[in-house]
């Protein structure tokens, strides 16, 4: 250590500053690292905090200011509910319903030569009430009797349509239409009782065949 500092002082004056210049800045880096380089780390990550922070504030508050929007929404939806809900008959209904569909045919000046109802389909919450219907008429009378169809407060499709047999009768051409007619109803409390039972019965035997 002696002999460091002799050959330090036997050093010339531009040189003993320079290695002094040299040991302070050496001083100043360890100082950094050692003190305020974890006190900028810190500082830089509650900023980045407060960051986040206020974007959360901002998303709340835009949440906030739309809430009105969304029940104004859900009360149309709840309306909606209540519009689907008169669309779709109970059980005790769909006699009344098809015996409606089979007026509107015959008041439109149709032949109903087949009205047979169908096995239903069972959906988690509705069935399907599918009728086989064949009519004769002309084109003007079909299409006034799909525009009744489509003009009921039910839901009720009509698929599957074939027009043969094309009889020339006067002036006018007769037609032999068939087709598919489908209404929906709400299952009873024991059908979805059923459905239910039915589809954790299904969810248990995948469950227990995924784990083999």
């Amino acid at each position: 250590m002696n002999q460091l500092v002799e050959r330090f002082a036997t050093l010339p004056r531009s040189q003993r500053l320079l290695v002094a210049l040299l040991a302070y800045v050496l001083i100043v880096l360890v100082a950094w690292f050692a003190l305020l380089s974890p006190v900028i780390d810190e500082t830089d990550a509650a900023v980045n905090e407060r960051t986040t922070l206020q974007g959360e504030r901002s998303s709340i508050k835009e949440r906030a200011e739309s809430l009105p929007e969304v029940q104004a929404e859900l009360e149309r939806m709840k309306g909606d509910l209540v519009q689907a809900l008169t669309e779709l008959p109970n059980d005790r209904e769909i006699p009344g319903l098809l015996s409606e569909i089979d007026g509107l045919a015959k008041r439109s000046g149709l032949d109903v030569k087949r009205f047979q109802p169908l096995p239903e389909s069972f959906d988690e919450y509705y069935a399907e009430v599918p009728v086989q219907i064949v009519m004769a008429g002309s084109y003007h009378e079909v299409a006034i009797f799909f525009d009744r169809v489509r003009r009921m407060n039910r839901i009720v499709s009509i698929e599957d349509i074939e027009i043969t047999d094309p009889v020339l009768t006067g002036t006018e051409t007769k037609l032999t239409v068939s087709g598919k007619v489908t209404t929906f109803r709400f299952l009873t409390e024991d059908e979805l009782k059923e459905s239910r039972a039915n589809a954790d019965g299904k969810k248990r035997r995948d469950g227990d065949g995924g784990g083999e």
